[in-house]
Parts: structure tokens; C-alpha cells; sequence
């Protein structure tokens, strides 16, 4: 017979996964104190602020010397987070998601002004990228990319300084969302869907070299994204090249309207209407006109909040099996996802690191994901999973 576990099995199940890599008792003793203060230490979660939440003002210096200075490595702990929240719920899905940081100064590393997705504004700051989990009850951050601008890649005095390894070369931010897609490939089950926002990116290059792949995705593109459609039946035309909200105009008529029944965090219940089309995308450039052997074909998705307006979110996807509804909650947990990242996310910290050094950020934004996750097991109660009950 299963028991419900209570929130302190929770924790204690959690850090027992998260930890098991750390080889001395003394780390593993600062990684929990440091999770605890990212949980309950009131207002910037500062080193002091942690230390002083968890009742060690004097374990300060020892806290920052953890995070910032320590070697330990965080890709292990990460795996062991994602492993772990991979037996809460078999109907989820990976999310990554941009995220902005914004920063006073030029100091702390990868600092630098950049279009924020979030404010849909230039700002000062780090510019990040996330892979998320995402289940209809638990959703946490498991693996992070930072994405450094030239000028601290090329600047040997600015990058010494936040310890930038050696190996670290520039990389475009599609690298970065690629870097994260080989984690959780790497870590988990390769046929749990990978939903992203791919607006605002270079789409046509973007969107191929997602597609070449057979990893199962569900990505949100702009209506201006040239796709090709199959015309013969329409027109007798054969192939045509249209935006995507000429392609969704012309199937308007196929909408029905969805009820979500979930209830996501953040997220208002609403009727949706969806409709969907077979598309490719079109060759790249330089090849002849009509040579669309770009993979196979995908499906695009539209989806309405209002009938009388065109559709509020457009998505193309390779899981053709998948039906409307199935894919809908998927979109779903991907707007779940943005709403915990402005939340809770600033509630644990992930927009408080501190330090200047590269190695520190990395080890701050592993400990505050795994603080994410923990307070997000506890307020669901989600103690039927897999390691969490009996």
C-alpha cells in the first residue's frame, strides 16, 4: 500500500538525489544550508541574507567559498534533478525558455545591454537560457546556459577575472538552447517533447536545424514564418510558399473549440479554439524553386482566445500522431513555465547571484533550481511519485 509522504520526506528523498554526488559530508551540509536559505531567507537572497536565514551568520565566508570558489561540479547535480523530477509525472514535457537578468554595472560576468524577452525592452544585464521540466503539477528548472557577448570572451583581463574557462569559445544563443537539448537527451527519456519560442531568432535557419532532428518538439513561431503548403486540393496549384497566418487563415473553418480541464499555476481556465495544418518548410536559399525536401512534413497548430480575432499563438511540431488537445497542453505548460520563472523562481533566487565569476553563477543557479523544485514539490504535495512514497 503507497503512504503519503510528508513535505520533510520530500525534502529529505530530494536532497538524497541531488547529493549523492558530493564526495565530503562538509558540502553537503553547505549545499542544503544554502538551499534552505534560498527558501526562507526574506528579500534579496544575498549570501548574507542566506546565512543569516539559516542561522549561521558566522558560516558566511564558508557559504560563499561553497558556491563561488568550490569545485565542485554542478552537471551532476543537474542530472540528478532532472532524473529525479522525470519519475513525477509520465505526461510531461521540456520547456526552454530565454530568460533576462537584468544587472547594475558591468561587473558581474556576461553582463551586457541586450533585448530582454521578458520586458520586451533593451536592458542591462545576463542573458540566460533555460531547460525547464514541466508536468501539469510540478514544474522546475533543471539545466542553464549563459550566453557571454564578445566583449567578455575577448577582453583577457575581464575574463581571467570572472574565471571564464579556457575551452569556452563564443556561441550564438541557438548554441546555447542546442547545449541544452544534449542535457536532457543525455539525461532522460529522448522521446519526452521539447516545446521553445523560436520568435525573434534567425527562423528560417533556426527552425531547420531544429527540424532535422527527430526529437519530438512543439516550437511557437511568428505568422510571418514562410512555410510551404500543399495547394493541390484547394487550388490545384501544388506547392505554395505563405506566411503562416495565411496558412492558418485557410483553415479557419476546421476550428473546434478545446475546454482545458487542467489547472495550471498562474494560468485563468479559458475556452480555446485550435486548428491545424499540414505544412514543410521551405528549401533553403539558393536551392531551386519547388525543392522542398526540407524533413517531411509538420504540422501546424493555431490556437484562438478570442474567434473573432486571428489566432493569438501559432506552433509548428514534427508529432504528427499527437492529437489538437494533446498538444494544446503542451503550449499550456510552456506558458506555465514563463508564469514560475516570474514568480517563484524570483521567490528562490534565480535573479540573485551575487558573485562575478562564471564557475559561480553556474553552482548559484543549480542550488536556487533545486530550491525551485523543492518548494514546488512541497506546495503540490507531490508525494505519489516514483521515490517519494512506498
Amino acid at each position: 500500500m503507497r503512504r503519503v509522504a510528508s513535505s520533510e520526506d520530500i525534502v529529505t528523498d530530494l536532497c538524497a538525489a541531488l547529493f549523492a554526488e558530493f564526495r565530503r559530508y562538509d558540502q553537503r551540509i553547505r549545499a542544503r544550508q544554502y538551499m534552505d536559505g534560498l527558501l526562507c531567507a526574506e528579500g534579496r537572497k544575498s549570501i548574507a541574507n542566506i546565512a543569516a536565514a539559516v542561522g549561521v551568520p558566522g558560516d558566511e565566508q564558508r557559504l560563499h567559498h561553497f558556491v563561488s570558489s568550490s569545485h565542485w561540479a554542478w552537471s551532476p547535480v543537474r542530472k540528478a534533478l532532472a532524473t529525479f523530477l522525470e519519475q513525477e509525472d509520465a505526461t510531461s514535457a521540456w520547456v526552454a525558455l530565454p530568460v533576462s537578468i537584468p544587472k547594475g554595472g558591468e561587473h558581474t560576468v556576461g553582463v551586457a545591454r541586450h533585448f530582454s524577452p521578458d520586458g520586451r525592452q533593451v536592458v542591462n544585464g545576463q542573458r540566460a537560457y533555460s531547460m525547464w521540466y514541466a508536468s501539469e503539477r510540478v514544474v522546475a528548472p533543471v539545466s542553464w546556459r549563459l550566453h557571454l557577448p564578445d566583449a567578455w570572451l575577448t577582453d583577457h583581463r575581464r575574463r581571467a577575472k570572472a574565471e571564464v574557462p579556457e575551452e569556452l569559445s563564443a556561441v550564438t544563443p541557438e548554441d546555447c538552447v542546442a547545449g541544452l537539448f544534449d542535457d536532457v537527451h543525455r539525461w532522460g527519456d529522448p522521446r519526452r517533447p521539447v516545446a521553445l519560442d523560436a520568435r525573434g531568432v534567425d527562423e528560417h535557419r533556426h527552425l531547420g536545424e531544429l527540424f532535422d532532428q527527430d526529437a519530438p518538439k512543439v516550437v511557437r513561431i511568428s505568422g510571418r514564418t514562410r512555410l510551404v503548403i500543399d495547394d493541390r486540393d484547394r487550388t490545384g496549384r501544388g506547392w505554395r510558399v505563405a506566411p503562416a497566418q495565411a496558412v492558418l487563415d485557410t483553415a479557419r473553418r476546421l476550428r473546434y473549440v478545446v475546454r482545458p480541464t487542467e489547472r495550471q499555476e498562474g494560468l485563468r481556465r479559458m475556452p480555446l479554439a485550435t486548428a491545424t495544418a499540414c505544412v514543410r518548410l521551405p528549401a533553403p536559399p539558393g536551392q531551386e524553386r519547388g525543392a522542398y525536401e526540407r524533413p517531411s512534413r509538420l504540422s501546424l497548430l493555431g490556437v484562438w482566445h478570442d474567434l473573432r480575432r486571428p489566432p493569438a499563438e501559432l506552433w509548428l511540431t514534427n508529432m504528427h500522431e499527437s492529437p489538437p488537445a494533446s498538444l494544446l497542453r503542451t503550449t499550456r505548460l510552456a506558458r506555465t513555465v514563463t508564469h514560475g520563472w516570474r514568480t517563484r523562481g524570483e521567490a528562490v533566487g534565480l535573479r540573485d547571484y551575487e558573485g562575478r565569476s562564471f564557475q559561480g553563477w553556474h553552482r548559484h543557479m543549480t542550488l536556487a533550481s533545486c530550491a525551485y523544485a523543492m518548494s514546488a514539490l512541497r506546495s503540490t504535495g507531490a508525494a505519489q511519485c516514483s521515490g517519494l512514497s512506498a
